[in-house]
Protein backbone atom coordinates (compact mmCIF):
# COMPACT_ATOMS: atom_id res chain seq x y z
CA UNK A 1 0.00 0.00 0.00
CA UNK A 2 1.33 3.51 -1.17
CA UNK A 3 1.55 6.41 1.30
CA UNK A 4 -1.27 8.82 1.68
CA UNK A 5 -0.82 12.35 0.20
CA UNK A 6 -2.65 15.54 -0.02
CA UNK A 7 -3.10 17.37 -3.77
CA UNK A 8 -5.21 19.87 -5.48
CA UNK A 9 -8.76 18.49 -6.46
CA UNK A 10 -8.88 17.81 -10.33
CA UNK A 11 -11.96 18.12 -12.65
CA UNK A 12 -11.58 13.93 -13.05
CA UNK A 13 -11.79 12.95 -9.32
CA UNK A 14 -15.97 14.01 -9.69
CA UNK A 15 -17.04 11.16 -9.50
CA UNK A 16 -15.43 9.50 -6.49
CA UNK A 17 -16.11 13.09 -4.59
CA UNK A 18 -19.59 12.72 -5.49
CA UNK A 19 -19.70 9.07 -3.48
CA UNK A 20 -17.82 10.73 -0.57
CA UNK A 21 -20.09 13.68 -0.52
CA UNK A 22 -23.11 10.26 -0.71
CA UNK A 23 -21.95 8.90 2.42
CA UNK A 24 -21.38 12.51 4.23
CA UNK A 25 -24.76 11.98 5.28
CA UNK A 26 -26.18 15.61 4.41
CA UNK A 27 -26.24 18.87 6.00
CA UNK A 28 -22.50 19.58 4.51
CA UNK A 29 -23.37 22.99 2.42
CA UNK A 30 -19.66 22.76 0.41
CA UNK A 31 -19.75 18.98 0.15
CA UNK A 32 -23.04 18.51 -1.64
CA UNK A 33 -24.02 15.25 -2.47
CA UNK A 34 -26.17 17.10 -5.68
CA UNK A 35 -24.12 16.36 -8.60
CA UNK A 36 -24.50 19.79 -10.38
CA UNK A 37 -23.68 21.70 -7.25
CA UNK A 38 -20.67 19.35 -6.54
CA UNK A 39 -19.69 19.37 -10.11
CA UNK A 40 -19.52 23.93 -9.93
CA UNK A 41 -17.56 23.46 -6.58
CA UNK A 42 -14.96 21.63 -8.01
CA UNK A 43 -15.14 23.15 -11.30
CA UNK A 44 -14.51 26.49 -9.11
CA UNK A 45 -11.80 25.08 -7.33
CA UNK A 46 -9.68 23.79 -9.96
CA UNK A 47 -10.37 27.51 -11.47
CA UNK A 48 -8.94 29.21 -8.11
CA UNK A 49 -5.48 27.08 -8.20
CA UNK A 50 -5.02 28.00 -11.59
CA UNK A 51 -6.07 31.88 -11.37
CA UNK A 52 -2.81 32.97 -9.79
CA UNK A 53 -4.16 35.27 -7.32
CA UNK A 54 -2.78 38.08 -5.45
CA UNK A 55 -4.87 38.16 -2.67
CA UNK A 56 -7.81 37.05 -0.92
CA UNK A 57 -10.73 37.11 -3.57
CA UNK A 58 -12.93 34.51 -2.84
CA UNK A 59 -11.45 31.85 -4.06
CA UNK A 60 -11.66 28.09 -2.79
CA UNK A 61 -8.45 26.01 -2.62
CA UNK A 62 -10.24 22.32 -2.74
CA UNK A 63 -7.54 19.57 -1.61
CA UNK A 64 -8.05 15.51 -1.25
CA UNK A 65 -6.37 12.23 0.36
CA UNK A 66 -5.14 10.91 -2.44
CA UNK A 67 -3.58 6.95 -1.48
CA UNK A 68 -2.93 4.42 -4.47
CA UNK A 69 -4.92 6.29 -7.07
CA UNK A 70 -8.27 6.39 -4.90
CA UNK A 71 -9.46 9.36 -3.62
CA UNK A 72 -10.16 9.03 0.13
CA UNK A 73 -11.08 12.61 1.67
CA UNK A 74 -11.73 16.10 1.31
CA UNK A 75 -10.85 19.64 2.48
CA UNK A 76 -10.88 23.20 1.69
CA UNK A 77 -9.07 26.53 2.65
CA UNK A 78 -11.79 29.43 1.58
CA UNK A 79 -10.29 32.35 0.93
CA UNK A 80 -12.29 34.99 1.88
CA UNK A 81 -16.19 34.37 2.44
CA UNK A 82 -19.38 36.19 1.70
CA UNK A 83 -17.83 38.95 -0.67
CA UNK A 84 -20.65 38.88 -2.81
CA UNK A 85 -23.99 38.51 -0.62
CA UNK A 86 -22.96 38.64 2.99
CA UNK A 87 -22.14 35.49 4.99
CA UNK A 88 -24.51 35.30 8.15
CA UNK A 89 -25.02 33.19 10.96
CA UNK A 90 -26.83 34.03 14.81
CA UNK A 91 -24.28 35.50 17.64
CA UNK A 92 -25.85 34.47 20.71
CA UNK A 93 -26.40 37.56 22.95
CA UNK A 94 -27.03 37.47 26.69
CA UNK A 95 -29.88 40.63 27.63
CA UNK A 96 -31.07 41.23 31.04
CA UNK A 97 -34.68 42.37 32.19
CA UNK A 98 -34.69 43.73 35.52
CA UNK A 99 -38.16 44.81 37.39
CA UNK A 100 -37.72 46.49 40.63
CA UNK A 101 -41.70 46.28 41.64
CA UNK A 102 -40.78 42.86 41.46
CA UNK A 103 -37.57 42.34 42.51
CA UNK A 104 -36.51 40.26 39.49
CA UNK A 105 -33.31 40.37 37.36
CA UNK A 106 -33.89 37.91 34.27
CA UNK A 107 -31.30 37.06 32.07
CA UNK A 108 -32.13 35.93 28.31
CA UNK A 109 -30.09 34.76 25.19
CA UNK A 110 -30.89 36.73 22.14
CA UNK A 111 -30.10 35.02 18.58
CA UNK A 112 -28.98 38.01 16.69
CA UNK A 113 -28.13 37.71 12.98
CA UNK A 114 -25.43 39.09 11.95
CA UNK A 115 -22.71 39.66 9.48
CA UNK A 116 -19.30 39.79 11.62
CA UNK A 117 -17.46 36.86 9.15
CA UNK A 118 -17.73 38.56 5.91
CA UNK A 119 -14.73 38.45 4.31
CA UNK A 120 -12.75 36.25 6.71
CA UNK A 121 -11.25 32.80 5.45
CA UNK A 122 -12.85 29.96 5.98
CA UNK A 123 -11.50 26.07 6.67
CA UNK A 124 -14.29 23.21 5.72
CA UNK A 125 -15.61 20.47 3.56
CA UNK A 126 -13.58 17.94 6.01
CA UNK A 127 -14.49 14.78 5.07
CA UNK A 128 -12.99 11.23 5.13
CA UNK A 129 -14.07 8.21 3.79
CA UNK A 130 -14.92 5.68 6.50
CA UNK A 131 -12.68 2.85 4.91
CA UNK A 132 -9.82 5.35 5.42
CA UNK A 133 -10.57 6.42 9.05
CA UNK A 134 -7.93 5.47 11.31
CA UNK A 135 -4.30 6.12 11.46
CA UNK A 136 -4.39 9.84 11.53
CA UNK A 137 -5.80 10.38 8.23
CA UNK A 138 -8.31 12.94 9.40
CA UNK A 139 -5.88 15.01 11.31
CA UNK A 140 -3.36 14.35 8.34
CA UNK A 141 -6.11 16.17 5.76
CA UNK A 142 -6.96 19.09 8.72
CA UNK A 143 -3.38 20.42 9.67
CA UNK A 144 -2.50 20.31 5.51
CA UNK A 145 -5.02 22.85 5.61
CA UNK A 146 -2.64 25.50 7.79
CA UNK A 147 0.64 24.75 6.05
CA UNK A 148 -1.33 25.72 2.66
CA UNK A 149 -2.27 28.82 4.32
CA UNK A 150 1.11 29.26 5.61
CA UNK A 151 2.56 28.52 2.08
CA UNK A 152 0.17 31.35 0.78
CA UNK A 153 0.02 33.89 3.50
CA UNK A 154 -0.79 36.58 1.27
CA UNK A 155 -3.66 35.14 -0.82
CA UNK A 156 -5.81 33.99 2.70
CA UNK A 157 -7.83 36.90 4.96
CA UNK A 158 -6.56 37.33 8.08
CA UNK A 159 -9.13 35.46 10.60
CA UNK A 160 -10.25 32.03 9.37
CA UNK A 161 -13.24 30.53 10.89
CA UNK A 162 -15.12 27.57 10.13
CA UNK A 163 -18.23 26.16 10.65
CA UNK A 164 -19.20 22.82 11.95
CA UNK A 165 -22.72 20.29 11.40
CA UNK A 166 -24.83 21.38 13.33
CA UNK A 167 -26.48 18.07 15.67
CA UNK A 168 -29.27 15.93 14.69
CA UNK A 169 -31.04 13.51 16.23
CA UNK A 170 -30.64 9.14 15.73
CA UNK A 171 -33.72 9.53 13.73
CA UNK A 172 -32.60 12.58 11.88
CA UNK A 173 -34.63 14.69 13.49
CA UNK A 174 -33.35 18.49 13.77
CA UNK A 175 -35.29 20.68 16.54
CA UNK A 176 -33.25 23.74 15.10
CA UNK A 177 -34.13 23.70 11.90
CA UNK A 178 -37.81 23.01 12.68
CA UNK A 179 -38.01 25.62 15.06
CA UNK A 180 -36.27 28.51 13.21
CA UNK A 181 -36.06 27.59 9.53
CA UNK A 182 -38.41 25.97 7.99
CA UNK A 183 -41.42 28.70 9.49
CA UNK A 184 -39.38 31.17 7.73
CA UNK A 185 -37.60 29.34 4.41
CA UNK A 186 -40.84 27.16 3.93
CA UNK A 187 -38.94 24.16 2.63
CA UNK A 188 -37.33 21.09 4.13
CA UNK A 189 -33.58 21.38 5.36
CA UNK A 190 -32.37 19.32 2.81
CA UNK A 191 -33.89 21.63 -0.34
CA UNK A 192 -32.36 24.76 1.69
CA UNK A 193 -29.27 23.14 1.77
CA UNK A 194 -28.94 22.36 -1.83
CA UNK A 195 -30.17 25.91 -2.76
CA UNK A 196 -27.42 27.07 -0.76
CA UNK A 197 -24.48 24.46 -2.28
CA UNK A 198 -26.06 25.59 -5.59
CA UNK A 199 -26.98 29.19 -5.90
CA UNK A 200 -25.23 30.86 -2.75
CA UNK A 201 -26.96 32.48 0.28
CA UNK A 202 -28.33 35.48 -0.79
CA UNK A 203 -31.65 33.55 -0.24
CA UNK A 204 -30.30 33.00 3.40
CA UNK A 205 -30.42 36.80 3.64
CA UNK A 206 -32.96 37.38 1.93
CA UNK A 207 -35.87 34.89 3.96
CA UNK A 208 -34.00 34.57 7.37
CA UNK A 209 -35.05 36.36 10.28
CA UNK A 210 -34.48 40.54 10.45
CA UNK A 211 -34.93 40.75 14.19
CA UNK A 212 -33.51 39.03 17.04
CA UNK A 213 -35.17 35.68 18.48
CA UNK A 214 -35.49 35.13 22.14
CA UNK A 215 -34.25 31.92 22.74
CA UNK A 216 -36.41 31.11 25.76
CA UNK A 217 -39.17 30.98 23.02
CA UNK A 218 -37.71 27.80 21.44
CA UNK A 219 -38.54 24.64 21.84
CA UNK A 220 -36.21 23.01 24.67
CA UNK A 221 -34.98 20.85 22.15
CA UNK A 222 -33.99 23.06 19.61
CA UNK A 223 -32.67 25.43 22.70
CA UNK A 224 -30.35 22.17 23.58
CA UNK A 225 -28.37 22.13 20.08
CA UNK A 226 -27.00 25.80 20.40
CA UNK A 227 -23.36 25.78 18.93
CA UNK A 228 -24.00 21.72 19.63
CA UNK A 229 -22.07 19.72 16.37
CA UNK A 230 -22.97 16.77 14.80
CA UNK A 231 -21.62 13.70 16.53
CA UNK A 232 -19.77 12.75 13.56
CA UNK A 233 -18.27 16.43 13.61
CA UNK A 234 -17.45 16.35 16.83
CA UNK A 235 -13.74 15.14 16.26
CA UNK A 236 -12.85 17.92 14.09
CA UNK A 237 -14.45 20.26 16.46
CA UNK A 238 -11.96 19.19 19.23
CA UNK A 239 -9.51 19.54 16.69
CA UNK A 240 -10.20 23.03 16.12
CA UNK A 241 -10.13 23.93 19.78
CA UNK A 242 -6.48 22.37 20.08
CA UNK A 243 -5.41 24.26 16.95
CA UNK A 244 -6.11 27.42 18.88
CA UNK A 245 -9.74 28.07 17.47
CA UNK A 246 -12.22 29.43 19.83
CA UNK A 247 -16.24 29.04 20.05
CA UNK A 248 -17.26 32.76 20.57
CA UNK A 249 -20.77 31.75 20.62
CA UNK A 250 -21.74 31.87 16.87
CA UNK A 251 -23.95 29.36 15.06
CA UNK A 252 -24.94 28.27 12.13
CA UNK A 253 -28.35 29.45 10.93
CA UNK A 254 -29.17 26.29 9.55
CA UNK A 255 -28.74 23.88 12.00
CA UNK A 256 -27.48 25.97 15.16
CA UNK A 257 -24.13 23.96 14.60
CA UNK A 258 -20.90 26.08 16.35
CA UNK A 259 -18.52 28.66 14.26
CA UNK A 260 -14.87 28.80 15.75
CA UNK A 261 -12.14 31.16 14.59
CA UNK A 262 -8.94 32.30 15.06
CA UNK A 263 -6.40 34.39 13.75
CA UNK A 264 -4.36 32.98 11.20
CA UNK A 265 -0.91 33.95 12.90
CA UNK A 266 -2.48 31.93 16.43
CA UNK A 267 -3.27 28.70 14.57
CA UNK A 268 -0.98 26.08 16.14
CA UNK A 269 0.28 24.15 12.81
CA UNK A 270 1.31 27.72 11.08
CA UNK A 271 3.09 29.09 14.67
CA UNK A 272 5.49 25.77 14.82
CA UNK A 273 5.41 25.12 10.67
CA UNK A 274 8.88 25.93 9.77
CA UNK A 275 10.40 26.18 6.20
CA UNK A 276 13.18 24.67 5.21
CA UNK A 277 15.55 23.52 1.85
CA UNK A 278 15.35 20.21 1.03
CA UNK A 279 19.03 18.69 1.75
CA UNK A 280 20.43 15.39 0.45
CA UNK A 281 18.45 12.80 0.32
CA UNK A 282 18.58 9.76 2.83
CA UNK A 283 18.98 6.35 1.47
CA UNK A 284 15.64 4.97 3.14
CA UNK A 285 14.84 7.90 6.35
CA UNK A 286 11.71 5.54 7.04
CA UNK A 287 14.22 2.84 8.76
CA UNK A 288 16.68 4.94 10.47
CA UNK A 289 15.56 5.40 14.52
CA UNK A 290 14.82 8.65 15.83
CA UNK A 291 14.02 10.30 12.70
CA UNK A 292 10.46 12.20 13.64
CA UNK A 293 7.41 11.88 12.05
CA UNK A 294 6.74 15.77 9.74
CA UNK A 295 3.69 16.92 7.60
CA UNK A 296 5.38 18.34 4.80
CA UNK A 297 4.43 20.75 2.12
CA UNK A 298 5.76 21.54 -1.28
CA UNK A 299 4.88 23.59 -4.07
CA UNK A 300 2.84 26.42 -4.54
CA UNK A 301 -1.30 26.49 -5.28
CA UNK A 302 -1.71 23.65 -8.52
CA UNK A 303 1.37 22.36 -7.72
CA UNK A 304 0.82 21.93 -3.56
CA UNK A 305 1.61 18.51 -2.05
CA UNK A 306 1.72 17.49 1.65
CA UNK A 307 2.77 14.59 2.70
CA UNK A 308 3.33 12.82 6.17
CA UNK A 309 6.56 11.12 6.30
CA UNK A 310 9.64 10.57 8.93
CA UNK A 311 11.73 13.58 7.95
CA UNK A 312 15.54 14.61 10.53
CA UNK A 313 15.76 18.71 10.65
CA UNK A 314 19.55 19.82 10.17
CA UNK A 315 19.97 23.51 10.69
CA UNK A 316 17.67 25.17 7.80
CA UNK A 317 17.86 21.88 5.62
CA UNK A 318 15.00 19.07 5.80
CA UNK A 319 16.41 15.76 5.28
CA UNK A 320 13.64 13.42 3.72
CA UNK A 321 13.79 9.88 1.83
CA UNK A 322 13.72 9.66 -2.05
CA UNK A 323 10.14 8.35 -1.76
CA UNK A 324 8.83 10.85 -0.25
CA UNK A 325 10.52 13.45 -2.40
CA UNK A 326 8.46 11.79 -5.58
CA UNK A 327 5.72 12.63 -3.62
CA UNK A 328 6.00 15.92 -2.96
CA UNK A 329 7.45 16.14 -6.43
CA UNK A 330 11.15 18.34 -4.59
CA UNK A 331 14.41 18.14 -5.74
CA UNK A 332 17.81 18.87 -3.13
CA UNK A 333 17.40 23.14 -2.72
CA UNK A 334 13.69 22.97 -3.36
CA UNK A 335 11.90 24.77 -0.38
CA UNK A 336 9.55 23.11 1.80
CA UNK A 337 7.44 23.92 5.02
CA UNK A 338 7.61 21.43 7.55
CA UNK A 339 5.97 21.15 11.24
CA UNK A 340 6.01 18.14 13.82
CA UNK A 341 3.05 15.22 13.84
Amino acid sequence: MGDAFIRPVRREDFEEILALAKQSGGGMTNLPPEPDALRARIEFSCESFEAQAREPGGEVYMTVLEQDGRVLGTSAVFSAIGLDHGFVNYRINKTVHVSTQLKKRIERRLLVPTHDFTGCAEVGSLFLSPDARGGGNGKFLARSRYLFIAQHRELIADIVCAELRGWRGPNGEQPFWEAIGKPFFDMEFEAADVANAAMGNQFIADLMPRHPIYVALLPQAARETLGRPHDNAAPAFNMLLKEGFAFRGYIDVFDGGPLVDARVDDIRTVQESRAYSIGAFAPNEKKENGAPSMIIAAGRLGAFRAARAPARASGDELVIDEATARVLNVRQGDSVRAVLW
